[in-house]
């Protein structure tokens, strides 16, 4: 079977990558010529990539390839907005090319749509566990982009032009991470430096990368459903942790003393978050649970930092 994937570079796709090449996937990626190789180097030579900014039209990828499925990952993320300009980039990166990636892949007759979304599209003024049924009220303008897409690939899908899922992600974390809380953590650990951050008092569904990962290749087989037209699963581990919480399994695991320093920054606008995910759906439906408590993805992502730094 023929992949194609977008983000592949970044850290859930190059999880995804890993997992799918040792599979025996046959794997096409595409990416940005700016795109930084270094989490798929030693990867290159079993994937064939196309530039999507070089690209005249994505014709020649369908062409060249009997693409099966799309996996699309990549994106453009801004957690504040920062204006016009900021807002044009998100629509041409997050609505614009997967647009047309997906007009290319119906022209192309390809089986299935993989799309990602976030827990972030979801109303986060309840404490009460989200589900696939919950309100919809974008955090942000990266969010935006994110449902106006996947309302897109809805209607497409249920038209029955391609069959597609839609997975909405809650707190990822790993290895390899992005410049994010948890593995800032680390790092300061890691490096005896001091750390800044807010009070620390949200709660999130923490979800270890690999469990993630699962998420996809059970998306994969779902494809196969007869019956299927578009379906969406929320992504977490049903169990919520605080950033408190969190920073004291990292302390128990390096048995350092931590210069972390809570209250030292002013609260986010999320501060107060109380996410509690709903997997009811996608056990169900999709077969997916994380297996992975918290306390375990920290040892594995500690450990993996602790080589490196």
């Amino acid at each position: 079977m023929n992949i194609l994937i977008t983000g592949a570079t970044g850290f859930i796709g190059s999880h995804l990558l890993k997992r799918l090449l040792a599979q025996k996937y046959r794997i096409i990626i595409l990416k940005r010529t700016t795109s930084d190789l270094g989490r798929i180097n030693d990867l290159i030579k079993e994937i064939r990539f196309y530039n999507v900014d070089q690209l005249v039209n994505l014709d020649k990828i369908f062409v060249e390839n009997k693409i099966d499925i799309i996996i699309h990952l990549s994106a453009m993320y801004s957690k504040e907005d920062k204006g016009k300009k900021m807002e044009s980039q998100m629509d041409k990166i997050n609505i614009k090319i997967p647009k047309k990636l997906l007009e290319t892949a119906i022209k192309y007759e390809v089986k299935g749509f993989i799309n990602t979304g976030t827990f972030f599209e979801y109303s986060l003024k309840t404490n009460k566990p989200i589900s696939e049924a919950s309100k919809i009220d974008p955090y942000n303008y990266y969010t935006i982009t994110k449902i106006q897409f996947e309302k897109i690939l809805a209607e497409s899908a249920r038209n029955g032009k391609i069959k597609a899922v839609t997975l909405k992600l809650f707190s990822p974390y790993g290895e390899n991470d992005n410049k994010k809380v948890i593995p800032l953590i680390i790092k300061s650990i890691l490096t005896d430096q001091r750390l800044f951050l807010t009070k620390g008092n949200q709660k999130l569904a923490f979800t270890y990368v690999e469990d993630i990962v699962d998420a996809y290749i059970l998306a994969i087989r779902y494809l196969n459903n007869q019956n299927l037209k578009y379906d969406f699963f929320n992504i977490g581990n049903n169990r919520s942790y605080s950033l408190k919480e969190a920073v004291s399994f990292i302390r128990d695991i390096s048995k350092k003393n931590i210069k972390v320093e809570f209250g030292k920054i002013n609260n986010n606008k999320d501060e107060n978050l109380d996410v509690h995910c709903d997997t009811t759906k996608a056990k169900l439906k999709l077969k997916w649970e994380a297996r992975t408590s918290l306390l375990s993805g920290l040892k594995k992502t500690y450990n993996s930092y602790k080589k490196t730094i």
